[in-house]
């Protein structure tokens, strides 16, 4: 078995012990520490030892183990801390940013439909207004699937030399 199997592992065990005793508050417990475990083991981690997420699988792996740390209302304020603090730096994670060169094309995109647009217009050709419009609208589309990414996306491609180890 290897050291990212063993956290699921865990909680598999200790999610079916659960189940024959829900009520149990030192297997809550022991299930929370597992599910931390699980995604502390599940993302990569730089050199410096800091824990980042660099896949979609370990984005919804941890939300999924931090709500249901949450889920599981153990009395133990570090471990409902650490979950709504993951929570949060995924939902974070989450918003879409531009990428910094991009700015600049999409700009000259739309500049450059407008263009078309105003001189179809005042020339009376509708084809070169159509031809325009649709043109930069293409052009936009392509940009915007291009240089824009979620923000997690961006931070894993940036941190990727200095990962030291891979996660799930």
């Amino acid at each position: 078995m290897t050291e990212q199997t063993d956290p699921m592992t865990a909680v598999q065990v200790l999610e079916q012990q659960l189940a024959a005793a829900p009520a149990d508050p030192d297997l809550r417990l022991r299930l929370a520490l597992a599910l931390e475990a699980l995604t502390v083991s599940a993302r990569s981690v730089t050199r410096e030892g800091m824990p980042v997420v660099t896949s979609a699988r370990q984005r919804d792996l941890c939300a999924w183990a931090a709500r249901r740390i949450l889920e599981l209302n153990v009395p133990d304020a570090r471990l409902t801390t650490g979950a709504q603090g993951l929570l949060a730096e995924l939902e974070a994670g989450r918003r879409w940013v531009w990428l910094g060169q991009g700015q600049f094309a999409i700009a000259a995109v739309v500049a450059l439909g407008l263009a078309a647009v105003v001189l179809g217009g005042l020339t009376g050709v509708i084809a070169v207004v159509v031809a325009g419009a649709v043109v930069s609208s293409a052009l936009l589309a392509v940009l915007v699937l291009r240089f824009r990414r979620e923000r997690w996306r961006v931070e894993a491609e940036r941190l990727a030399p200095v990962i030291w180890r891979p996660g799930i």
